[in-house]
């Protein structure tokens, strides 16, 4: 199988389909439970193509969660969330089809480790995509390039440092051509001299124009790189701005609350 690409050099999905001026994102009224527990209550959230947006917040207060509900790990109890317009909570949508189109990066690498940096991002090209060896390689090749790492390609996990291996983590979620991005904490189990290196990565496809919904603790990735920070608080969205008004005038006690501790 060749690669199909677009106009831009990209992989191609001829079964995806989008409603025009839709959001690439969009949550309405979502609430979830586990067990008794309400986790997410009344979400209600529009991310449009291109947008970079943080998530803050106090641990408990429901930012992964939401992003897990986002490419059906979790499922919700009501409300409705749609990519590019179309609802991903109808029974009869293809779950495993879905998620070729969100990547997912989480704190933890989970990468293969009898398998080299490139096998890895080869993977997901190969066996869902339906590529030739030859083919995923070079595309695994050119996306471990996007992150900084195609001279580690021959290198397996153990090999590779932490920062290394969330990058390509990073290369891994790209390679299936999603048209947004989730970042769940993926710097809290690095280093702190290590951090660095995968924002970069980060901010980068953030130029490129990725649309990303990122759950994180480093305001300085927010300040600079986001183009709009939400703060959840107990499960709800309690405040949403520009970086630079979020962090110079919230309008929350909330938010005041919140950022007096992360300064």
């Amino acid at each position: 199988m060749s690669v199909p690409e677009d106009e831009d050099g990209a992989m191609g999905d001829p079964d995806r389909e989008s409603v025009p001026d839709a959001p690439e994102v969009e949550y309405e009224s979502v609430d979830k439970y586990f067990g008794e527990t309400h986790v997410l209550k009344d979400v209600s959230l529009s991310v449009d193509d291109g947008e970079v947006v943080v998530i803050v917040g106090p641990s408990g207060s429901g930012k992964s969660t939401l992003l897990r509900c986002t490419n059906r790990l979790e499922e919700i109890q009501d409300g409705d969330i749609r990519i590019e317009g179309e609802s991903i909570t109808d029974p009869e949508v293809d779950v495993n089809h879905l998620r070729q189109h969100i990547g997912m990066v989480f704190q933890s690498f989970n990468l293969f480790p009898h398998k080299t940096a490139l096998e890895n991002v080869a993977l997901g090209p190969q066996v869902v995509k339906g590529f030739e060896e030859a083919e995923a390689r070079k595309w695994a090749t050119a996306m471990l390039d996007r992150v900084g790492l195609s001279d580690q390609a021959e290198k397996y996990p153990n090999q590779l440092s932490g920062g290394q291996q969330q990058r390509v983590a990073i290369a891994r979620a790209l390679a299936m051509d999603p048209s947004v991005m989730l970042f769940d904490e993926v710097t809290s189990a690095l280093d702190p001299e290590l951090v660095g290196e995968v924002l970069e990565v980060m901010g980068n496809l953030a130029e490129e124009g990725m649309t990303m919904l990122v759950v994180t603790h480093e305001m300085g990735f927010a300040r600079e790189v986001g183009d709009r920070v939400i703060l959840m608080s107990e499960g709800r969205i309690v405040e949403s701005g520009r970086p630079t008004d979020f962090f110079a005038h919230p309008e929350t006690d909330r938010a005041k609350r919140f950022l007096e501790r992360v300064h």
